[in-house]
């Protein structure tokens, strides 16, 4: 899924951040997330696939997945675990849960529980989960310490974590290439609150693992995981029309736009993805981190 911050965009399979306005932001888009859940799932699948080989879920465990959006990994890992076991998918997007309860049933999966909440005000039974994960929403939370040890205290001993975040902005083009082609289109700036965080907040090497080891983790590693954002069947000079339809701040963005401004901008995107282009799709480098712990 992708929401809208700052000049980026948030892409992942993760829920919300806590507080308000943002709640809400997430909430007004909710509807474009979930219609694209399953094309934002194949675009992230090896990232999902890094974190769930670190998580290692084994049947019969009880595993927790914060802000769950859509249910992507929450989904996987309830096959994992079996009906012996079960996932409690955490979001704070009633609409989010409500279609990630309507893909368990789809995939026959009778073991998923759904719980709003943000990870920060997480209340469940101390040592409850053998294990806990978050992937690609911890960079927008309002306390990250607090969602960590709230995670901690929801995990028994010697039970795992597995979190992953965006990597920095260097390393994955996907999320600034068609805003700086608008900018260098001249097209007019979206107007954005200030001080919201952005998709790169723990990009730095070394900043989540040590968040994690305050949150009372122990054994905690990072690691860089390396992968490809493909969108098929999709030529350079067409990546403005479908950047827009992922992106609901492209979107809006060129809706509206001058015909002028907008092929000014297509052309500048079409030059600055071309590098991207493989076998009639467009394939981006990405890196994400992914940082593991032991409770």
């Amino acid at each position: 899924m992708i929401l809208s911050v700052g000049n980026h965009e948030y892409f992942g399979g993760s829920g919300p951040p806590p507080g308000g306005a943002d709640v809400q932001a997430w909430t007004d888009q909710a509807a474009h997330w979930i219609a694209r859940a399953q094309r934002t799932l194949a675009m992230t699948a090896p990232a999902t696939r890094a974190l769930l080989e670190r998580l290692a879920p084994r049947r019969g465990e009880r595993v927790l997945d914060a802000a769950a959006g859509c249910g992507d990994p929450a989904l996987a890992i309830a096959a994992l675990v079996g009906d012996s076991g079960g996932v409690t998918a955490t979001d704070a997007v009633p609409e989010m849960l409500a279609a990630l309860d309507g893909a368990a049933r789809a995939a026959g999966l009778r073991n998923v529980t759904t719980l709003l909440t943000t990870a920060e005000t997480l209340d469940v039974a101390p040592g409850s989960h053998d294990a806990a994960c978050c992937r690609f929403g911890l960079m927008f939370f309002e306390d990250p310490l607090a969602a960590l040890s709230n995670l901690r205290r929801a995990v028994r001993d010697g039970g795992r974590l597995a979190v992953m975040v965006w990597g920095v902005a260097a390393d994955n083009p996907y999320f600034g290439a068609a805003m700086e082609a608008l900018d260098a289109a001249g097209a007019p700036p979206l107007q954005s609150p200030p001080g919201l965080k952005t998709v790169f907040e723990f990009g730095e090497r070394g900043r989540l693992a040590a968040l994690a080891a305050r949150a009372g983790w122990t054994d905690v590693r990072e690691e860089e995981v390396r992968f490809t954002m493909d969108i098929p069947e999709t030529r350079p000079e067409s990546a403005l029309d479908a950047l827009a339809q992922l992106s609901t701040k492209v979107q809006a963005r060129t809706e509206g736009l001058d015909p002028a401004v907008r092929e000014r901008a297509r052309a500048a995107l079409a030059e600055r993805v071309r590098p991207y282009a493989v076998g009639g799709g467009l394939r981006f480098p990405a890196v994400a981190l992914l940082v593991s712990a032991r409770a």
